[in-house]
């Protein structure tokens, strides 16, 4: 009688915990889904630092995977010291030259870890393109053109379910960057950003 009753309150016990398990299951895929985020960048790239301001749209459709498009706009321009080389024979100097990305817009794979119901870390890999406006000193101002190989990480946390704050760096590649005859510059940039994230 007694390994009866112990099976019955066992069979009770798991009766009552599948919907508990279910509804857990619920709760994390709860999170795949459409989702934006707008908030500020910091770029720099050869020594100058600016400002933009970017949003995203995505689509997270499973737990670990999702796809997402970024569009950034320059707020402000930096400044770098780059060599630039002309004449015959050639000759060497450094120059100040005013450094602004002016748009730039990228298509990213996206990698979820997630840590609980509302925190993940993230990596993404993509493809972007993006104009700086170049103001070097003594030569004409030029717009130039690259595109290349995005990567990077980053974190997000939701407050509430729907409403969060992510973080994250991305390394951009640029290797295709077209640039003013005689201006020596490194082809590659970094950004930071930090926004707010909506899950729709």
């Amino acid at each position: 009688m007694n390994r009866i009753m112990l099976a019955t309150a066992a069979a009770a016990a798991i009766c009552a915990r599948v919907p508990a398990l279910a509804f857990a299951q619920d709760n994390e895929v709860s999170d795949n889904g459409v989702y934006g985020d707008l908030g500020w960048s910091h770029l720099t790239t050869n020594g100058a630092s600016t400002e933009g301001i970017q949003g995203r749209v995505g689509d997270r459709f499973m737990r670990f995977f999702g796809v997402e498009g970024e569009l950034r706009a320059g707020l402000s321009t930096g400044a770098a010291t780059v060599n630039y080389t002309s004449g015959a024979p050639p000759v060497t100097i450094p120059i100040t030259t005013g450094v602004k990305q002016a748009l730039d817009g990228a298509v990213f794979g996206v990698g979820y870890l997630p840590i609980n119901h509302r925190f993940d870390l993230l990596g993404r890999v993509g493809y972007g393109w993006s104009r700086y406006d170049l103001s070097p000193t003594g030569i004409p101002a030029a717009h130039a053109n690259e595109h290349g190989l995005r990567y990077g990480a980053g974190a997000e946390y939701f407050l509430d379910g729907k409403n969060g704050i992510r973080v994250d760096w991305t390394r951009e590649q640029m290797d295709n960057f077209t640039v003013p005859t005689g201006l020596d510059v490194s082809n590659h940039a970094n950004v930071w950003a930090v926004s707010f994230a909506h899950r729709f």
